[in-house]
């Protein structure tokens, strides 16, 4: 039978997929005029949707769509000018379907998220129409109102290629039920070869449908416009009085057909698709065939007892298993494009509402990033890019005033940098306004007047909960949350967050993540009976200490001052008793810091665990990995530790410049 939660969720994945496209093809139509490609786009966009739809009685949607169908049908043919009215009434629309398939992801049975809305929005597509609006929604029945039921025989013989092309028979068949009720379904197999002939690509069956509906020639027509080219399509309509006859053999009912389940998986409890290259999933069977016959080579070896090949053997298992982690990762990649592609959109609507004029220019969005990750960048990208149209980028009048184009500038890049990717949101605006911030943070209580910070010290107090500088409060900004939420979903990616900003030149946010949240190459370290594990990108260098440290955490490497920690103080262990002790040197960004360890253990490729509840919020930790041995490495939130040396090198040199004593020692 059809797995209907599976089902559906291809259908939540692919209607959004859908109405992204249907709003790059409205950005077209808006910015370069009317074009015959980019308004086939958007009706091919709403038709799909409402075919998927109507396959599940979703008549909320597909009441709405087939109205705005309907608009699309003879924008297409010319008899409606695509003014910027209707390109805006477009956009809502598809704003508003988009929040149909929300509501659907959200539950078994979506409803209606804004009733008002969608009157308004069917009052003005009606008035394109020039239609009643009494003949209009239809959301708790899926037949066209035209004035009467009548008797239908649709009669298909799709072409050849069809399936090989994608088209499924039956999806056409059942969206027919969603214009009436289908009296009978019966196939005609004289097309097809013999057994030994047969292609299971190519379409061979011939059909013959009954329909009882309310809908016109033409929207039935309309069913099948995607197979249209090459098919053999008739509809006949059938006198009233024609009886239906009894079922035959060959005949099919819809329900006794079973579909092929959708394979699913789940992240965070939330059911997701993740689309494939076939040739990723080819290079890792190969792979996997490389492994099968090494192994079988072990087992020979082992039995005949030439242990001295075994160990080659072993080697070559520990590359190919080396190589399929890699590959299996790689599935889990997608273009970072993928979230990318909703801002044009929403940069559009947030511009047109302050009334300011925005170019956004988009660069590296084929970079690629788990996609587990792309899914939680959505929101704190969401809120950077709010807050530099609304607060970074200037009204036209003060940019003229200024001596700036009229036009402000933003940016999105990706990038990728020792083994992490980058995303920069940049804009050519007023940039922040560090006395503002500094006053601001006063007043709150956050720092003391006389405290002395560096500009990204300065500029991290935008993040503390309820913080905002903002003069007037908006539907967009001004409450004091966003930033904060920004900061925290950033971490728990075990990323971090940097800001540089010129006055009057603009601000850049720059996003440095993992490239994956599943497996990652560390470094192990121990301290007392404890292990931790170290994400090998941001390891610099290691370095053995035989001299006794100071207590002002700083050492002199090599000419330049470096902060550290002891992991055994910030944890709480007990050191091992041992002269020598050892530093792991490590970089994030632009920040360098030692880590104080008792033992180098060496590298290892962690299976990220999520941490039990007891460890769930603890500063400085990112995750567990099993060992080896069977024994548990934490995983070191880097980020984290290096806020800590921030912290401890800012007091403890005041400190020292107070007392005037030697805060370091020196390292060659």
């Amino acid at each position: 039978m059809i797995d209907m939660k599976a089902a559906r969720g291809a259908l939540i994945e692919e209607s959004r997929e859908l109405l992204d496209a249907m709003d790059a093809a409205l950005l077209e139509l808006e910015q370069g005029g009317r074009s015959s490609e980019h308004i086939n786009a958007v009706f091919r966009a709403a038709h799909t949707i409402k075919g998927s739809a109507g396959l599940f009685g979703l008549d909320l949607i597909v009441g709405f769509t087939h109205v705005m169908e309907s608009l699309l049908v003879r924008v297409r043919n010319g008899e409606i000018p695509l003014d910027p009215d209707l390109l805006s009434l477009l956009f809502d629309c598809g704003a508003y379907i988009r929040s149909l398939i929300d509501s659907l992801a959200d539950n078994d049975d979506p409803t209606d998220p804004d009733p008002v809305q969608r009157a308004g929005l069917l009052a003005g597509l009606h008035a394109c129409l020039g239609d009643a609006p009494a003949l209009a929604d239809k959301s708790g029945d899926a037949e066209a109102v035209t004035g009467g039921v009548n008797r239908w025989r649709v009669h298909l013989d799709f072409y050849a290629d069809a399936l090989r092309d994608g088209m499924d028979p039956l999806s056409f068949i059942q969206y027919l039920g969603r214009l009436g009720e289908i009296l009978s379904v019966r196939t005609d197999s004289s097309q097809l070869p013999a057994l030994a002939d047969l292609d299971p690509e190519r379409s061979y069956l011939r059909f013959e449908v009954e329909l009882e509906s309310a809908a016109s020639r033409d929207e039935i027509a309309a069913t099948f416009e995607f197979v249209m080219d090459g098919s053999d399509i008739r509809i006949e309509q059938l006198p009233a009085q024609t009886e239906i006859p009894l079922p035959v053999a060959g005949e099919v009912h819809l329900a006794d057909i079973d579909r092929a389940p959708v394979v699913e998986r789940r992240l965070g409890g939330r059911q997701t698709l993740v689309k494939v290259e076939a040739r990723k999933l080819d290079e890792l069977i190969d792979t996997v065939g490389e492994l099968v016959i090494a192994a079988a080579s072990g087992r020979m070896f082992v039995s005949k007892k030439q242990f001295d090949s075994v160990h080659e053997v072993m080697s070559e298992i520990e590359k190919l298993v080396e190589q399929i982690r890699n590959k299996s990762l790689n599935l889990r990649m997608t273009p970072i494009g993928d979230v990318f592609q909703r801002f044009p959109r929403i940069v559009r609507d947030v511009a047109k509402d302050l009334g300011k004029k925005i170019d956004l220019q988009i660069s590296g969005a084929d970079a690629e990033l788990d996609k587990a990750m792309i899914e939680k960048l959505a929101d704190p990208l969401l809120h950077i890019v709010r807050n530099a149209i609304d607060h970074g980028i200037e009204p036209v009048d003060q940019r003229l005033a200024v001596g700036k184009a009229a036009e402000g500038k933003l940016r999105l890049h990706a990038y990728q940098d020792s083994g992490n990717i980058v995303i920069e949101v940049s804009d050519d605006g007023r940039g922040l306004n560090q006395t503002r911030i500094r006053a601001k943070a006063v007043e709150q209580g956050l720092i003391a007047p006389d405290a002395v910070l560096d500009d990204q010290a300065v500029f991290a107090l935008i993040f503390h909960p309820g913080f905002s500088t903002a003069e007037k409060v908006s539907d967009l900004s001004g409450r004091g949350v966003g930033m904060d939420v920004v900061r925290r979903n950033i971490e728990q990616l075990r990323g971090e967050i940097e800001i540089e900003s010129d006055p009057g030149q603009g601000s850049i946010f720059r996003i440095r993540l993992p490239l994956t949240l599943a497996i990652i190459d560390c470094f192990q370290v121990a301290v007392g009976s404890a292990n931790f594990a170290i994400p090998l990108e941001l390891v610099v260098e290691c370095i053995d200490l035989e001299d006794e440290l100071d207590d002002y955490s700083i050492v002199n490497l090599r000419g330049e001052p470096l902060p550290y920690i002891t992991l055994s103080e910030i944890f709480g262990i007990a050191p091992l008793p041992s002269a020598t002790r050892c530093m792991v040197v490590v970089q994030s960004g632009r920040r360098r810091a030692g880590i104080l360890v008792d033992r180098l253990v060496g590298e290892l490729q962690a299976v990220i665990k999520p941490l039990g509840y007891l460890l769930q919020g603890v500063r400085g930790l990112g995750g567990a990995t099993i060992l080896g041995d069977g024994k548990v490495a934490l995983i070191l939130d880097v980020p984290a530790l290096l806020d800590l040396t921030s912290q401890q090198e800012a007091g403890k040199v005041r400190q020292a410049e107070r007392g005037g004593e030697n805060v370091s020692i020196s390292i060659q």
